[in-house]
């Protein structure tokens, strides 16, 4: 009996430790968690290329230097879909090739070996649809601007350039391009030499003289004039701009410089090559693309002073600039890292419109960015370093846990970290536990858990939080805060592990603050209160440091003194949205006072609206002083607000139709119009001739509400007009929408739809396709729009955007 107890407590204690020993962690599976196979290590790229820009044809070579990685290679395999190959050479010798849809294999006359050092030239022809843009070379008005432009991520730059088209392999590039003279061409790099050729065209020579990543790789080349500046540091900055837009210059770059400086002396390490230029271009599908030295970006935030009120280029800039060290210098090895390029780049924009516009600014960034995380987690569950991450993790997600980072471990031991690591890992290629490493190896801290909370885990922690007070068995008063995590547990979410900052306010000006780590189901974190104080009012993590969702109930007493008191503005505008069920008679004094004292529209947008139908006279005040006042973001908060517009704020409302602003010329065009259709045509005539700057807003605004009182039909046709190719995709979507609304459509309108879906900005075909597809359900416009459908299907390609729109 003895013996049989001895092995039951063995065979009990031997199952403990198994069980202890495989406990298990459990991740999303990422079908790209490895980088992609390479036979060789690309030193060297030179392309060479001219176009046929009418046909959209690229005439190349392009000569490639390197390393074999394997003891014997047969046959090397570069990207190259849909290229057609004339001809290839190995270390100068014409060799056997094949191609198929992905690219082209070559096979050498003899094996490549380890330890040499082997060239590839191939000579091509490209009728590519991705990677590189012909923009107005088919305009038959000749309005639109002519221009080339390349945009290479994620893998495009394939389709112009055959190549090793991976993010994990880093080359030194040449680009060689021949166009006519009238042209700018701006490249990676440094400019080498620019001639002229006897046949009426010009070369450009540019060269880069440290390795960065193939999708970088760009082109940018039309009509341009250039600014030229410096850094405090003396980098060489190139602002490019068009020849027509001289007034644009110094608002769209305003802060481009400033942002410099301050990126280089809070990063810490120097800008990290030889120049920086920027150049907008027309159609572009994206904001901005950080190639390196050389940030191409959309002409929609090109901006003069007045436009530069409804927006400016400012946090794009910055976001670019943030790349060149993050992305270009250092770049992911592969997708599920992408957030070290995204976040990053996020998280210093975000820091630089903080220097520029103000905290208050930074702090209302820091929320939109909390909020755009929960709304993804809400989704999936998916991390930050997950290829299937998303936008919304990659950007503002990664740069509030860079943010939070920052909070755990201090602003200086992160700046000594993030430092180390660019400098250790310089122009080559990083995943998420080199960044690890180096803040272990720069500071110390031992920071796995947080990878694993906030990049390799999903979710956010969801505090409940109550407060009370109470006496404890010795008779001394204390402050309780019971704190809960209540997300669901699962594989992919666990208990978060944060220090957390309890602060208690009281009425007589003092305060306690206390900094708990809070990691449990539950903890009841006790304050004494020791002086028997008058507690005013309460914060659970000020200045909401931590992304969560927090369910905190508090008095309507505390919630007042909270939005008048506290120190920073998120802390007051939260207790202001919980505030918003208070009856009016309790808030209106304290609205008002705040309201005066408030800076940034955010909360004063907040506060506008829970006085916007107050009876009283002191918040009719408030309203009306916000028609004449000089912020725009809280006149637009306004307008959107205030869906019926009172009588007595007409005249106050009449006055934005002279609006320094744009957009509020625009809205309040349409508010009025429709409101006192009386009066339309006194406001119409007022609004005359305003363009606007962005997709014509203002002029298009005028043209619907024109077309609602009567309208002709030469105003159909400056709309039609306007979805032609001769203007950008902004001003064509937005033509086409006004089309809609009146259900007009001919076949100019049709023409003009279909040329926008094979267009490869999905920012214009989709809604175009969308365009077709509510006119093709029509009985009246079906047979029409079938026969164009019939009539274009005379290409594979052709076919598959026409089945991709119409099913």
């Amino acid at each position: 009996m003895k013996q049989k107890l001895l092995l039951f407590l063995s065979l009990l204690f031997s199952n403990y430790q198994l069980n202890a020993q495989n406990k298990t962690q459990t991740y999303a599976w990422d079908n790209e968690k490895y980088p992609r196979e390479r036979l060789i290590d690309m030193d060297r790229m030179i392309v060479d290329v001219s176009f046929n820009p009418q046909e959209g044809i690229v005439f190349g070579q392009v000569s490639h230097y390197f390393k074999p990685l394997r003891e014997r290679i047969d046959s090397v395999f570069f990207d190259a879909p849909g290229i057609t190959i004339k001809s290839v050479f190995v270390n100068g010798n014409p060799t056997d090739f094949k191609t198929n849809n992905e690219g082209v294999s070559i096979y050498p006359t003899k094996p490549l070996v380890w330890d040499t050092y082997d060239s590839i030239r191939i000579v091509y022809q490209a009728q590519p649809k991705k990677g590189i843009y012909f923009i107005g070379w088919n305009d038959k008005n000749n309005i639109s601007r002519k221009q080339i432009w390349t945009q290479g991520q994620g893998v495009d730059n394939r389709y112009w350039i055959p190549m090793w088209d991976d993010v994990n392999d880093k080359m030194l590039t040449e680009t060689v391009v021949r166009i006519d003279k009238k042209y700018n061409v701006l490249s990676n790099g440094t400019k080498v030499r620019e001639f002229l050729n006897k046949d009426g065209t010009k070369t450009w020579h540019y060269r880069m003289n440290r390795p960065h990543a193939g999708y970088l790789i760009m082109l940018g080349i039309g009509e341009y004039k250039i600014k030229e500046t410096k850094s405090k540091s003396g980098v060489p900055i190139r602002l490019y701009y068009y020849p027509d837009q001289e007034d644009r210059v110094d608002y769209t770059y305003k802060h481009t410089v400033d942002i410099m400086n301050f990126f280089e002396e809070e990063i810490g390490v120097p800008f990290p090559w030889e120049s920086y230029s920027q150049i907008p271009v027309q159609d572009f599908m994206y904001g901005a693309m950080e190639n390196t030295t050389a940030t191409l970006f959309g002409d929609f935030f090109c901006a003069d002073k007045r436009s530069y009120r409804d927006r400016n280029y400012v946090g794009v800039d910055a976001h670019e600039m943030a790349h060149q060290w993050f992305g270009d210098m250092v770049t992911a090895r592969c997708e599920p890292h992408h957030w070290l390029q995204e976040s990053f780049a996020t998280h210093y924009n975000m820091m630089a419109e903080g220097v520029i516009f103000g905290t208050d600014h930074f702090d209302w960034a820091r929320r939109n960015a909390q909020n755009s995380a929960l709304e993804a987690d809400s989704k999936d569950l998916y991390p930050v370093a997950s290829s299937k991450a998303g936008s919304a993790r990659y950007y503002p997600k990664g740069a509030i846990v860079l943010n939070m980072l920052k909070y755990v471990v201090g602003t200086k031991t992160f700046n000594r970290a993030i430092k180390y690591y660019l400098l250790k890992h310089a122009y080559k290629n990083v995943d998420s536990n080199d960044l690890l490493v180096a803040f272990e190896e720069a500071t110390g801290y031992s920071l796995g858990w947080f990878w694993e909370e906030w990049l390799y885990k999903a979710g956010e922690p969801e505090y409940k939080v109550n407060f009370f007070n109470a006496v404890n068995n010795a008779k001394q008063a204390e402050h309780h805060f019971i704190v809960e995590q209540t997300q669901d547990i699962n594989d992919y979410t666990g208990l978060f592990k944060m220090p957390v900052v309890f602060e208690i306010y009281y009425t007589d000006g003092t305060k306690q603050s206390k900094t708990i780590w809070i990691e449990n189901t539950i903890h009841d974190v006790v304050i004494p209160n020791s002086d028997n104080k008058i507690v005013d009012y309460v914060l659970f993590d000020p200045n909401a440091e931590i992304a969560k969702k927090i369910y905190f109930h508090k008095s309507n007493e505390m919630l007042l003194s909270q939005a008048t008191k506290a120190r920073n503005m998120i802390d007051r505008y939260d207790a202001w949205v919980q505030l918003r069920a208070a009856d009016i008679s309790l808030k209106r004094n304290a609205l008002i006072e705040s309201f005066n004292k408030e800076k940034h529209y955010s909360i004063r947008t907040e506060i506008l609206n829970q006085l916007l139908y107050d009876s009283s006279l002191e918040s009719k005040k408030i309203v009306k002083s916000v028609f004449y006042c000089d912020d725009t973001d809280l006149k637009k908060g306004l307008i959107q607000s205030m869906a019926i517009i009172p009588i007595e704020f007409k005249p106050d409302y009449e006055k934005l139709l002279q609006d320094s602003s744009y957009d509020i010329i625009a809205l309040s065009l349409e508010k009025l119009c429709t409101q006192f259709a009386d009066h339309a045509s006194e406001y119409l005539e007022k609004t005359k001739g305003i363009i606007g700057v962005r997709n014509r807003n203002v002029e298009l605004k005028w043209l619907e509400m024109n077309l609602s009182l009567k309208g002709n039909q030469q105003m159909f046709n400056t709309l039609v007009a306007y979805t032609s190719n001769s203007y950008e995709f902004q001003t064509r979507i937005a033509a086409m929408n006004v089309l809609k609304k009146f259900n007009y459509f001919d076949v100019n309108l049709m023409d003009n739809c279909f040329d926008a879906i094979f267009n490869p900005n999905t920012r214009l075909s989709g809604p175009a396709g969308d365009i077709l597809r509510y006119y093709r359900a029509q009985f009246n416009f079906r047979d029409l729009i079938n026969n164009k459908i019939a009539e274009l299907r005379n290409n594979p390609y052709q076919d598959e955007i026409i089945n991709k729109h119409f099913k």
